[in-house]
Order: C-alpha cells, then sequence, then structure tokens
C-alpha cells in the first residue's frame, strides 16, 4: 500500500497525495540506484569504499548534468500546505523540498530508503544532495539555494540545515516537530512558548465594527506587521477580535 492511499476522505488526503508522490520518486530513484550499484545489499555501506563502489561514483552524473526524469511534476497543493505556501511565500519547487525533508517524520520507511540513497546507512534523512536530485534540480543549479539563510524555506524557519561543517549537499535537513505537527491536524501552541502566549478564547459574535474590519483587511494582506497606536480604549481587545475576522488565530 501506498502512502497515498491511506487516509482516503479526510483533512489529511492532501498531503497523503503528495507524500506519495515522494514515496513514488524515492522507489524510482532506489531502482536506479540499484541498476548500477555493484553491491546493492552491503550493510556496511557508507563505511568504506571498495574499488568497484569508486569506479561507480567516477562514472555517475556529475553535478550540471539533469537529473534522470523521476516522473510527473506533484499535484498541485490544496488545504494546510496550499496555506502555508501563500503565508510564507514559497514557490512549487519549496513545497516538494519542504515534504522531502519532512517524510522520514512522518513515515518510517524514508529512513531506511534515505540511508540507502545518501550511500550511508546511519545518515536517515534527505541531505541537500538527496533531496535536490528527488526533486528534479541539478546539485548545481539555482535549487541548491533554496537553501540559503535568507531563502523563504530556511528564513521562516520551515526548514532547519543541519552540520554546517560539511560540505554543502552533504548537510542533512530537518523540519521542526511543530511545522510536522501542523500539517498533520494538531494546532497547538509550541512548546518552546508555552507560558508566554496563549491562543485567544473566540467571541461569541464577531466584531464587525469599521475600525476592526480595516484592522482585519491590513492583518489579511501578509505584509507582516501592523502596528496598533494606543490612543485610549482596549487596544488589545481591537487587535485579536480584528485578527479572528481575518481568519487568524490570535495569540495574547
Amino acid at each position: 500500500m501506498t502512502t497515498a492511499q491511506r487516509l482516503p476522505g479526510t483533512a489529511l488526503a492532501d498531503l497523503w497525495e503528495r507524500l506519495g508522490h515522494i514515496e513514488q520518486r524515492v522507489r524510482l530513484a532506489v531502482a536506479l540506484r540499484r541498476e548500477n550499484d555493484p553491491e546493492p545489499d552491503d550493510p556496511f555501506r557508507g563505511q568504506y569504499l571498495t574499488p568497484a563502489a569508486a569506479e561507480r561514483v567516477l562514472d555517475s552524473r556529475d553535478a550540471f548534468r539533469p537529473v534522470p526524469d523521476l516522473g510527473p511534476d506533484a499535484p498541485p497543493a490544496r488545504g494546510r500546505l496550499a496555506e502555508l505556501a501563500a503565508r510564507f511565500g514559497l514557490a512549487a519547487p519549496d513545497l516538494d523540498l519542504l515534504l522531502v525533508a519532512m517524510a522520514p517524520d512522518i513515515d518510517a520507511r524514508f529512513e531506511r530508503l534515505y540511508g540507502y540513497l545518501n550511500d550511508d546507512l546511519t545518515r536517515r534523512r534527505a541531505t541537500i544532495g538527496l533531496a535536490l536530485e528527488l526533486c528534479g534540480l541539478p546539485c548545481a543549479g539555482p535549487g541548491r539555494f533554496r537553501f540559503s539563510p535568507s531563502a523563504p524555506l530556511v528564513a521562516s524557519g520551515l526548514v532547519e540545515v543541519v552540520e554546517p561543517e560539511r560540505p554543502l549537499l552533504s548537510r542533512i535537513l530537518r523540519v521542526p516537530d511543530r511545522i510536522t505537527a501542523h500539517l498533520l491536524g494538531d494546532d497547538k501552541v509550541d512548546a518552546r512558548v508555552h507560558g508566554l502566549v496563549r491562543v485567544a478564547g473566540q467571541r461569541e459574535e464577531p466584531d464587525t465594527g469599521p475600525v476592526t474590519l480595516r484592522i482585519a483587511a491590513a492583518a489579511g494582506t501578509g505584509s507582516g506587521l501592523v502596528h496598533l497606536l494606543d490612543r485610549g480604549g482596549d487596544p488589545a481587545r481591537l487587535a485579536t477580535a480584528a485578527l479572528a475576522s481575518a481568519g487568524l488565530r490570535p495569540l495574547v
């Protein structure tokens, strides 16, 4: 059974469909690797390099050549994935890279398969190089810059690049647990801010006052910061009502 077949008809179906697409790409990548691997069942993979393995490395595709076709493009993002893309300005390749990095946290099979594709069974998360390969992006192409500190994936904290002392393509990618939980439908406040903020309670009747609606419109533009100047009254209540009117979850 593939990942995409597990939760049909649920709120998670869109995410499972995208993960199923990643799974098919991994299957094809494993098949291609085994075709040219002289020792595909080596239990000590990554611990040493035999002469035959060295020849295979020399004959492999270099970083400038196109990646082998691993199937059709991913289906359009929907649900929480689409909301995440809109909120953080993610392009389609960013979403694919995010899901490749997140897959081992959702399905343990990806850990073992990534270890095989990394040519090192001790490295069971996606590296930058493996993520680019699974998304059809050349390692020396512009896709690698999607993991730069100022790029949306990293600057927004959606993906963490681990082991900066390693060559870039060998660095491990990790998705924070809070991001994975959100995409799986959990909306609890991050444990790092417990005791500092809480989710504001919902009002029985929405505030439809003109000032509230103006602030809600500003908050809904995605511009980031909206500053309210206190001139008396209850600005905290006003901000909470405006965020709720904009369809956002206020934290106070």
